[in-house]
């Protein structure tokens, strides 16, 4: 290796040859680091759909337990006469219309209905849903994963003018079938029709 003067006196080394483009170990550096953001993002991604789902869940059954709630204050006769005490949506068919079915739907207009028909009607319109082309949807049961609705008088033996307890209860998890990893989740209402 040789060194040489410049003009102004200084000694100077001489060039090296300059490297041009990247090497092979920079790309495979700069490979693993937005590999590493990328997993990093999809991880938020799914943590993120996680929790909107199972607030989402939240608001339906919270709309559910409203619904429930309105219609028994509505329906006050029905309350006081315990045809909503004891109900249970577990195991419920929503194959089976109420007859007479008050409200009105396509092609069809609402039925006079008695109070415990009402009640009937209300319990398999909130559990179930609305009646359409493809039979009852968009109830609880078909709408949140392992849906339930339950509807319990808080006294015993209830009497007219006793409160009620509506609950509406679902699971969430990280998988809808292995069961030590679903959490039970519930909005419960409590009310006097």
């Amino acid at each position: 290796m040789s060194t040489y003067k410049n003009s102004h006196g200084e000694i100077a080394l001489p060039h090296k040859r300059r490297q041009s483009g990247l090497g092979i170990v920079e790309v495979l550096v700069a490979l693993v680091i937005v590999s590493v953001g990328v997993l990093g993002m999809a991880s938020l991604q799914l943590t993120g759909m996680k929790h909107s789902s199972g607030g989402f869940n939240r608001s339906k059954a919270l709309l559910f337990a409203q619904s429930m709630a309105t219609r028994m204050r509505i329906n006050d006769v029905a309350a006081d006469l315990q045809d909503y005490d004891g109900f249970d949506s577990t195991g419920f068919s929503c194959n089976a219309v109420p007859a007479p079915y008050c409200q009105a739907r396509k092609g069809a207009a609402a039925a006079a209905c008695t109070p415990t028909e009402l009640a009937t009607f209300d319990k398999f319109s909130v559990a179930c849903g609305d009646v359409g082309i493809n039979g009852a949807e968009k109830g609880v049961i078909g709408s949140l994963p392992n849906g339930t609705l339950t509807i319990t008088c808080l006294d015993s033996p209830c009497d007219p003018g006793d409160a009620y307890e509506v609950n509406v209860s679902w699971t969430e998890g990280r998988s809808r079938t292995v069961a030590d990893e679903l959490v039970t989740k519930r909005v419960q209402m409590r009310l006097k029709p």
